[in-house]
């Protein structure tokens, strides 16, 4: 009786533990994007990827 309640208490903290890194992920990509942009902002640039950002309207 104790060994599927211990299973399921360990395969939860996995799963918490994924989602957490995913979002930390997301995070640091986010973070990363902002401070490419500022740097460029900064330098008077453009960014060259934001035309492939791009969506139009149909």
């Amino acid at each position: 009786m104790q060994l599927p309640l211990i299973l399921g208490l360990v395969a939860l903290v996995i799963a918490i533990a994924a989602l957490v890194v995913v979002l930390e992920d997301r995070r640091a990509v986010k973070r990363a994007a902002l401070q490419r942009k500022a740097r460029l902002a900064r330098l008077g640039e453009v960014d060259p990827l934001a035309p492939g950002r791009l969506h139009a309207d149909r």
